[in-house]
């Protein structure tokens, strides 16, 4: 197997590791516990954010992968 796939393969099952991940997290009504960090809230409003910038980051780590150029 080439790179190229080895890395498409790799970057699909972490992209359908995320979306599951979101999924059941995002079922939760409550995203988890609140943690105060000083007078930092982290509720669940920054939890969604957190979700959603990984999803982009595993959907970019994915689309990258049609990117790659294979080696000569």
């Amino acid at each position: 197997m080439n790179t190229r796939k080895v890395l498409r393969v790799i970057s699909l099952i972490m992209l359908i590791v995320a979306v599951v991940f979101i999924v059941i997290a995002a079922s939760v009504p409550t995203l988890g516990k609140v943690i105060y960090i000083g007078k930092f809230y982290f509720g669940p409003e920054q939890w969604r954010v957190c979700y959603a910038i990984y999803a982009m980051v595993m959907v970019g780590l994915f689309l990258a992968s049609f990117l790659m150029k294979t080696k000569r």
